[in-house]
């Protein structure tokens, strides 16, 4: 299995980790930070590929989820960029959409909705 691969799945493992999501100017990428530290984003495009790339050094995400599609190429962004296609693997491919998943259902707050719920139900 590839390094990118085990890292992913350790966000998996401890969403908790994962802060400060931000939705992108593309409508299915969000940015965010894994553990106080690592800038990342990630997205899905129409043929069901999933991109994650990462930014080195002190880029503000905030600023880089603004920035519109036609424009990225001009940006002169730095990052790593990886993809499921690339991997090739299912594991990498799932892997990928499990953190989707939990990316997308923190930038909408998801997690506190759903303590909410859970903690409504009064115990037996």
């Amino acid at each position: 299995m590839s390094k990118i691969v085990t890292a992913i799945n350790v966000m998996v493992s401890n969403p908790d980790r994962i802060t400060s999501v931000i939705k992108g100017y593309n409508d299915t990428e969000c940015f965010f930070i894994y553990d106080g530290k690592h800038p990342w984003s990630i997205l899905k495009n129409h043929e069901g590929i999933y991109y994650m790339a990462y930014y080195p050094g002190n880029q503000d995400i905030a600023s880089l989820a603004e920035i519109p599609d036609e424009h990225w190429d001009e940006a002169n962004i730095h990052c790593v960029t990886y993809t499921s296609k690339d991997l090739g693997t299912k594991e990498a491919k799932e892997s990928m959409a499990e953190l989707f998943s939990i990316v997308n259902e923190k930038v909408y707050g998801m997690d506190d909705v759903l303590d909410d719920i859970i903690n409504s139900d009064p115990p037996f």
